[in-house]
């Protein structure tokens, strides 16, 4: 049986392993990068890459979507619930014309919220280590 490439192996151990907060990082990531690059592809008029790259990007805001709790997360989960529909929409409608403008769109609101939870993440493991640490002494 032949051998996977070492990144796919790589990436699917990293995958396995992340932290829930890290793989949210991690979907945000590459719809962004999905999504300059379906981007690109409009401006250089190659439509059916564009295609394909837009409806991945479009597929991680689906994912997104589907793992969102929001009766957990009350009115900010509502909101992104909100927000996902909207950058789903707008997904579909910038595929469907090539629009470039409609994809920067999105990739704006997805950095935004990307970088929120960067920030949750980063409060998380600075609270995490600033606890001290019980220290038994023998004597």
């Amino acid at each position: 049986m032949p051998q996977a490439h070492p990144y796919h192996a790589y990436q699917a151990t990293n995958v396995q392993t992340a932290d829930q907060m890290h793989l949210i990082l991690m979907l945000y990531d590459g719809a962004i990068r999905f999504l300059k690059k379906g981007r690109g592809k409009i401006y250089v008029g190659d439509m059916e890459g564009a295609h394909n790259y837009l409806v991945r990007g479009r597929d991680i805001v689906s994912e997104l979507l589907a793992t969102l709790r929001p009766e957990k997360a009350g009115q900010v989960g509502e909101n992104l619930k909100r927000l996902y529909v909207y950058a789903f929409n707008r997904l579909v409608e910038a595929n469907l014309r090539k629009d470039a403008a409609a994809v920067d769109e999105v990739i704006h609101i997805l950095s935004v919220l990307r970088e929120g939870w960067a920030g949750i993440k980063n409060n998380e493991q600075r609270d995490s280590e600033s606890i001290p640490r019980r220290v038994d002494i023998e004597m």
